[in-house]
């Protein structure tokens, strides 16, 4: 039988690729976006820099993303401990119900005020 920490850090590893790559994007659009500047600089080009400019503007999505993931292993190893001091099934379950449900309720409360907002 696989242990909480066995669960989590399995997790957290299939999250690592996901994470990877986005910090792989991050860095291919501000590498590709500044050497376009550079370029448009040296050649005196306004559309090459406004090129490069959305692209160094793409590596944002592409970090909070990442930054969302590396959240989310957070969480997961937090339980951890808790999980650690059960002493029963129920109460794991009881503990792991109480987390998500406190931590998806504020993601949706704060996902629709930034709509509210928007309109």
């Amino acid at each position: 039988m696989r242990t909480s920490r066995d669960v989590i850090d399995q997790a957290i590893r299939e999250s690592r690729l996901a994470e990877y790559l986005l910090y792989g994007f991050a860095v291919l659009f501000v590498a590709t976006g500044e050497a376009l500047i550079g370029a448009a600089i040296y050649n005196q080009s306004g559309l090459t820099a406004v090129a490069g400019v959305a692209l160094n503007g793409l590596a944002w999505p592409a970090y909070r993303a990442t930054r969302e993931v590396r959240l989310n292993n957070m969480v997961l190893r937090m339980l951890e401990v808790p999980l650690m001091n059960t002493e029963s099934d129920f109460e794991a379950s009881k503990m792991l119900v109480e987390v998500f449900a406190g931590r998806f309720k504020a993601e949706t409360v704060a996902k629709q005020t930034e709509i509210r907002r928007r309109t």
